[in-house]
């Protein structure tokens, strides 16, 4: 009777690795099989792609210098991203709302509207969707209140403390913007300084004023330098300390010009309206200002340094139409010398310092 014998069949040890390698490829390809596309998931927390970074920064960088990025390449490769499949909710919240940003930016409202319901339908916490549909709200009123609403909910909030602060600014409301800016600016890139930067000196400058300024000094009051005409028109809109020769009517601005610099306030007879006003020709206005017709006044420092013939003031000497200007505004605390020292005399005021300096002349005694 013929035994049958089973035995373990000796595989050499290359036929082994054979083996495995075979197995590990159909597990492979069995589980491909079952995979039509790839599959982002999710960045490690608190983490953005860099490339949705790079995005932001280039959207804010348009947003704060209109032109300055070309919006058609960026959608188009937002709208790739979007149509990737992925598992991080705040991934997908961040790419929509990019989009509706860059929508925004090119007019296309309702384009944005439908793109920030898909953001927050995807994740509630993407504060760059809450400033985007700030920025979509009728009112400055109601865009605070969206902002409101949002701080608490975002996962950073840097970005919607930042707008905030441009929120409260065109609300009047100086030192809460200004306190805004401060807390956001230093937790975000270069690009959101280019973008809030002017907005932030605006609200330090306006920091002492109780309301916004009025839309016609709007124009003026940059951190450029203000102009002859606009030195009095300022002054007319924000104070009320021409209102003796105004009688309290408002006057156009360029025959205010002309009456002022007819009555001495402006060294020069001849100083054109839109000639850039320097720091010596905003003191000369201010302390024209502060005197309020009185020659004592005006003539004080004059008077006083008569003897000496000499100005404590290197570079604004004796006898200069600017003399008792300089020495007045410094003496009150209006102006100050840039190094203790000396007055820098030429260099351009802009249109939110002198802003500043107006405010502190106009309660002057």
């Amino acid at each position: 009777m013929m035994k049958t014998i089973l035995c373990k069949e000796r595989r050499s040890p290359a036929a082994a690795a054979a083996l495995t390698v075979a197995a590990a490829m159909i597990i492979a390809l069995t589980s491909c099989a079952t995979i039509q596309r790839d599959v982002l998931y999710d960045a490690p927390a608190g983490e953005q792609p860099a490339e949705l970074a790079e995005i932001e920064a280039q959207l804010a960088l348009s947003r704060a210098l209109p032109g300055s990025v070309s919006l058609q390449p960026v959608r188009a490769r937002l709208a790739e991203l979007a149509g990737a499949p992925s598992s991080d909710t705040a991934r997908s919240a961040r790419i929509l709302s990019l989009s509706a940003e860059a929508a925004l930016q090119a007019g296309e409202k309702s384009t944005a509207s439908r793109l920030l319901e898909r953001s927050q339908a995807a994740y509630r916490g993407d504060e760059l969707a809450s400033v985007v549909s700030s920025r979509l709200a009728r009112t400055p009123e109601e865009r605070l209140a969206i902002l409101e609403r949002a701080a608490p909910l975002a996962d950073d909030g840097a970005r919607i403390r930042a707008e905030l602060g441009s929120a409260l600014l065109a609300l009047g409301r100086m030192r809460e913007a200004l306190a805004a800016f401060d807390a956001a600016l230093p937790r975000l890139g270069p690009e959101y300084g280019r973008l809030y930067g002017d907005d932030r000196e605006r609200a330090y400058a306006l920091r002492d004023s109780e309301s916004a300024p009025s839309a016609g000094s709007a124009s003026s009051l940059t951190k450029n330098p203000i102009t002859m005409l606009g030195m009095a028109s300022v002054a007319q809109s924000e104070t009320t300390a021409l209102d003796r020769i105004t009688g309290g009517a408002p006057w156009s601005a360029g025959v205010l010009f002309e009456r002022l610099k007819a009555s001495g306030w402006y060294a020069d007879s001849g100083a054109e309206a839109k000639a850039p006003a320097s720091r010596k020709d905003a003191a000369l206005f201010l302390w024209s200002l502060m005197a309020r017709g009185d020659v004592r006044v005006s003539s004080r420092y004059t008077t006083r340094y008569a003897s000496r013939g000499q100005s404590p003031v290197p570079d604004v000497p004796y006898g200069s139409p600017y003399f008792d200007a300089v020495l007045g505004v410094v003496e009150e605390g209006v102006m100050s010398l840039v190094d203790g020292r000396n007055f820098d005399p030429d260099t351009p005021a802009t249109g939110l310092d002198f802003y500043g300096w107006l405010l502190l002349a106009a309660d002057w005694r």
